[in-house]
């Protein structure tokens, strides 16, 4: 290696570790769950867990899927998933990535070959906002769920100009939700597409926990959604919900799944046996919601700044790296995995300790974290 270039890596993470920044891979933290997107517990789930063992033992499906889906990659399984898939979201036709990155990676690069403007929320997901940056497209940011603001960047289209509005169902940093009806309205007022990602709403959200988009009828007025696997549904991976033209231009343009080791067949199985479990699992629904609600009552009596959210994500803003760095070792040695969220994550003075909400989070496990929150801040 260049000795420049190896003085250049090691200067870059000196000066991360002095702003008190430096990241560190760390097996999974132990304590009481408040940090993990595993909201319906479905990770840790037995019942899961025996089914995928059982497909494992019975399958004859190759173990890898040895090359991209347009090579030799492609399986039964993988096109049952998406035909599974596309019926219970009631979308015309899906599209699986071995991740939900891959899936707005490549969704939104890809939309830049018809798309000239891409309108996006000043939240939207890293991996959506990465797409963009390699789609080509002009990018133009909206402030975070600022109708007016939207309505504006939108009136600045020129005659004739493909736009698409890019937002997210749930933000993963603040724990709010998009007005997906009045953005959908807006966008149809301009001609401009939606595209929205529900990673943090699926599995948990409407009928059954098909989402945002279907709980607000909406699945007929939006170009495309993204579905992620790997948070409420427990397993990973992730699929692009579309029109079946929109299928078959991402099977041709979007670079993250044309050059890409196909997913596994037994792995594509796992999922739908996941999906057949969904249907059933509103008591596990009902509960993290009530776990919801209950936190929200200690929220309003806590004279602490927690950030407004209705949703699993809930934040206890605390500016300062070093801050939230002392505020998250006070957590962990009360035995809380609740992780502070520091820069770049989210901007300089926007440090927070993240909450992640789950369906067996116990009032007790509730009401230990915010001893420990009014402990850490005192």
């Amino acid at each position: 290696m260049s000795a420049a270039i190896r003085r250049a890596i090691r200067e870059a993470l000196r000066e991360r570790e002095k702003a008190g920044l430096l990241r560190r891979l760390e097996t999974a933290h132990g304590g009481i769950d408040f940090c993990s997107n595993d909201y319906l517990g479905l990770a840790r789930d037995r019942r899961l867990r025996d089914r995928v063992a059982a497909l494992a033992a019975e399958s004859a499906a190759p173990q890898g899927a040895t090359g991209s889906r347009l090579i030799s990659g492609n399986h039964p399984a993988i096109e049952a998933l998406e035909t599974q898939l596309a019926g219970f979201y009631a979308s015309e036709a899906a599209l699986v990535f071995s991740s939900g990155y891959a899936a707005n990676l490549g969704l939104l690069a890809s939309l830049g070959g018809v798309v000239q403007t891409l309108v996006c929320d000043r939240l939207l997901h890293a991996s959506a906002i990465d797409g963009g940056r390699l789609s080509g497209a002009k990018r133009v940011v909206f402030a975070h769920n600022d109708m007016r603001d939207l309505k504006a960047r939108l009136g600045e289209l020129r005659s004739g100009e493909t736009a698409a509005v890019a937002v997210d169902t749930v933000y993963s940093m603040d724990g709010d939700f998009a007005p997906l009806e009045e953005i959908a309205v807006l966008a149809e007022e301009h001609d401009a597409a939606v595209v929205v990602d529900e990673a943090h709403a699926n599995g948990v959200l409407g009928p059954e926990g098909r989402g945002g988009v279907v709980a607000a009828g909406l699945q007929d007025r939006v170009l495309a959604r993204v579905v992620t696997f790997g948070k409420a549904l427990g397993l990973q991976g992730g699929a692009v919900l579309c029109s079946q033209d929109l299928r078959e231009y991402l099977v041709n343009f979007a670079r993250s799944f044309v050059f890409s080791t196909g997913v596994s067949p037994l792995w594509a199985a796992s999922v739908q046996t996941v999906y057949d479990m969904l249907p059933d699992l509103n008591a596990e629904r009902e509960q993290l919601l009530d776990n919801v609600s209950r936190f929200r009552e200690r929220v309003a009596k806590s004279a602490q700044p927690w950030l407004p959210s209705e949703s699993w994500i809930q934040c206890l803003r605390v500016p300062g790296a070093r801050r939230i760095t002392r505020v998250g070792g006070v957590l962990r040695s009360r035995g809380l995995a609740a992780l502070p969220i520091r820069a770049p994550t989210v901007p300089e003075g926007e440090e927070r300790i993240r909450v992640c909400l789950h369906a067996h989070n116990t009032e007790e496990e509730i009401d230990l974290l915010f001893s420990a929150v009014d402990e850490a801040l005192r």
